[in-house]
This record gives structure tokens, sequence and C-alpha cells, in this order.
């Protein structure tokens, strides 16, 4: 769990399937799931049972961002499947940010080469599914993240995709990097 003013945040990723197993707190404003939620076999069906669970979760804002697994994202055909998470109250955020009742999350995709004229500087949470390189990643992350969070400077830098390194996390600079995978915990 993370505060930011008044707000209260819960950030995880990586249930592949198994979200039903991981106890959300019912008092958080900010629910974020940053990815592999699903084993996505490109069968908008998959993730209904995933959207019905996250859409219910009683906080206020809800936020998706994609991972590796939600291949439907990637190959963009998720027309259908955007519709769906709007549908049950929940922001896709995928290259964009968000302004939660003053809490201002951000996300960009892994490779993304953000100008530095165009990287924020207000962001509070940013949110990504791969980690910077060489910030709890096993050697997989990207140096194109690790860029952004250096130059943006974020409170929060939260991703998964690494299980090895879940739930530790990592001073850089001003900011704090949390690897926020709950795959071991719930597995």
């Amino acid at each position: 769990m993370i505060r930011i003013s008044d707000k209260t945040i819960f950030a995880f990723s990586d249930t592949h399937g198994n979200h039903r197993r991981l106890q959300v707190p019912e008092d958080a404003d900010i629910i974020i799931c940053a990815g592999d939620a699903v084993e996505d076999d490109l069968k908008g069906s998959e993730y209904d049972d995933f959207i019905s669970w996250f859409g219910a979760l009683p906080a206020k804002w809800k936020l998706f961002v994609p991972g590796n697994h939600e291949l439907a994202f990637d190959l963009d055909q998720d027309d259908g499947i955007n519709r769906k998470f709007e549908d049950a109250g929940i922001t896709v955020l995928q290259d964009a940010a968000e302004d939660c009742d003053g809490v201002i999350i951000g996300s960009i995709s892994g490779n993304a080469r953000i100008a530095d004229e165009d990287i924020p500087n207000d962001l509070d949470i940013f949110v990504t599914h791969y980690p910077p390189y060489g910030i709890l990643d096993e050697n997989l992350g990207s140096p194109e993240l690790l860029n952004f969070v250096l130059k943006a400077k974020p409170k929060w830098h939260l991703f998964g995709h690494i299980h090895e390194t879940e739930g530790q996390q990592f001073q850089l600079g001003r900011t704090i990097c949390q690897n926020i995978s709950v795959f071991n915990a719930i597995s």
C-alpha cells in the first residue's frame, strides 16, 4: 500500500489468472494492475472473469496497464477488450497519464522513446509492466524506462514482470522503484 496525499493506493501485477486469490484492501482509493492478469489466447472471453472481478472492487479508481501476456494489446486486437474494461469502470492506461483526484499516474510502453520535452515533471506514480534496466530486473529491464524515470523523477515507479524480485524496492534518486508482482505469493 502506498499513501499519496490523502489517497491509499494498492498495486499488483502478474496474477496470471489467479486474481481471485489476491487479498485486496477494501479501503483503497486507487487500485492498479500492472499487467499479466491473464494468459492471453487472443480471445476476449479470457478477460471476462478478471474484468468482472476487478470492476467489482470498491475503489473509485481502477487502472490497468497491459503486460506481455496481454497479447491482444500488443497486436492491436484490443478494441472489444478495451470496451469491456471501460464498461466495468476500469481505465486502461497505455502511453497516457490520469489524474486520479489529484494523484497523477502515468504509463508508457516498455520500449517507448519519449522526447525530453514531452517527459512530464508532475508524475506521482509511474506504472509499467517491465522494470527499468538495472533495477530489480534480472537483466531484462528496459533502458528507455530507466531513462524516463531518471528524467521524470516520479515519487514511485511500480512494475512487475520479474517474479524473482517481487515485493522488493530500490531507491533511485528520489524515486522509489517497487516490483509489485504477486505471482509467487498467490501461486
